[in-house]
C-alpha cells in the first residue's frame, strides 16, 4: 500500500460512477448523519450474497475458495494461491500501490489471471447487438485487471461477469462502447481512478446533486437537506447534476431560474448551456415555479430510475 489514508477499493468506483459526491461523504462525513440502509438496499445485498453462494455451491470446478480468512491473511493466502498456479480462486484480495480489490474470482488463464465477479444482475444493458456493458461493474473488474497488471499476474485485459442468467459476460476493457461513445472501459476506469485519488487526497471538492438513487442512500437525508438549503437546481427533475453545472454559474438557485428571462440564454436552436437545448431550458423556469409552489421539495423524480433498480 501507498501512504494513502485510504485506499482505492471496487466498492468507492462503483459508488462514484453512480454519485460522484458519495465517495467523499463515506470517508470524511459524520457518521452519525447517515440514515439505517434502505430496505431495498439491504434486500439486494442479500440477494447478491445468496446467488453467490448457490454458483459456487453448483460447480463442478476445481475451485479454491479463500472466503473463510480476512484482511492481510487473505491477501497472503490469495498470492501464493496465483503463484501455485491454482486455477480457480473464489473470495480473493488483491493489492498493488494504493488499489484495493476484493474479486469473487480469480481464473488462470495461459500465463496469468483474469478477475471476476458474481453479479445477481444482468451482465449487460440490453440484448443483442444493443447490448451495453455496465460502467459500474467495468470499473470494478477494471480496478481488479489493474491491480494484477501491477503485481506482474495479469493475463489479458478481458475479465468477466457470471450473471443471474448463468452467463459469463466478457468485459473487453479495451474495446470502444460505440460508434458515439468511442471510449474504452479502460478509460472510463482511468478517470475513474483519478476523480477518486484526488477525492481521498482532498484536492478535488465534490457537491450532492439530486437523482434517482439518492433514496437509497444512507446519506439521502444530509444531502437533501443541503440541497435544499442551497436551493439547488437538482431538484428540479429536469435538471442533473451536468446540466446543473453547467448553468450554476449564471443560474445558481432555484429561485433565480423561476426569475429568469431565459430567452436571453437562447439563439436559434442552441442555448449558452452545453446539453440543454432551448425547449428544455424554456420549461424548466416554469418547474422552479412549481416547486417554489410545493414548498421546496424535490418534485416527481419517475424519470430517474434508481441505477440499482436496472441490475
Amino acid at each position: 500500500m501507498s501512504d494513502m489514508s485510504e485506499p482505492i477499493t471496487a466498492a468507492m468506483l462503483y459508488d462514484l460512477v453512480q454519485c460522484p459526491h458519495r465517495p467523499a461523504m463515506d470517508l470524511f462525513d459524520d457518521a452519525t448523519k447517515r440514515d439505517e440502509i434502505n430496505a431495498f438496499v439491504q434486500l439486494l445485498w442479500e440477494k447478491g450474497t445468496a446467488y453467490e453462494h448457490q454458483v459456487i455451491d453448483g460447480l463442478t470446478l476445481p475451485i479454491l475458495d479463500l472466503s473463510r480468512y480476512a484482511g492481510d491473511e487473505k491477501e497472503r493466502q490469495t498470492f501464493e494461491a496465483m503463484q501455485r498456479g491454482e486455477p480457480l480462486i473464489y473470495s480473493a484480495r488483491i493489492t498493488a500501490d494504493d488499489l484495493l480489490g476484493d474479486p469473487d474470482l480469480l481464473r488462470r488463464e495461459s500465463d496469468g489471471y483474469v478477475a471476476g465477479d458474481i453479479k445477481s444482475g444482468s451482465g449487460e444493458y440490453g440484448d443483442g447487438d444493443d447490448a451495453k456493458l455496465k460502467k459500474h461493474y467495468g470499473v470494478q473488474l477494471s480496478l481488479y485487471t489493474d491491480i494484477l497488471e501491477r503485481r506482474g499476474l495479469a493475463s489479458s485485459r478481458r475479465p468477466f461477469v457470471w450473471d443471474i442468467h448463468g452467463e459469463e459476460v466478457t468485459y473487453d476493457l479495451e474495446e470502444p462502447q460505440g460508434k458515439r461513445n468511442p471510449w474504452t472501459m479502460w478509460e472510463v476506469y482511468q478517470e475513474a481512478l483519478a476523480k477518486a485519488q484526488r477525492i481521498v487526497a482532498q484536492t478535488e471538492r465534490t457537491e450532492p446533486a439530486y437523482c434517482g438513487a439518492c433514496k437509497l442512500c444512507h446519506w439521502y437525508t444530509a444531502c437533501l437537506d443541503k440541497l435544499e438549503k442551497s436551493d439547488d437546481l437538482t431538484l428540479l427533475p429536469e435538471l442533473g447534476r451536468a446540466k446543473r453545472d453547467v448553468m450554476v454559474d449564471r443560474i445558481p438557485t432555484v429561485s433565480d431560474l423561476a426569475a429568469a428571462n431565459v430567452d436571453g440564454f437562447i439563439s436559434g436552436k442552441k442555448s449558452d448551456f452545453r446539453g440543454i437545448g432551448p425547449d428544455t431550458l424554456r420549461k424548466v423556469p416554469r418547474a422552479g415555479q412549481a416547486h417554489q409552489d410545493e414548498g421546496r421539495e424535490p418534485l416527481s423524480d419517475s424519470a430517474r430510475e434508481p441505477p440499482l433498480l436496472r441490475d
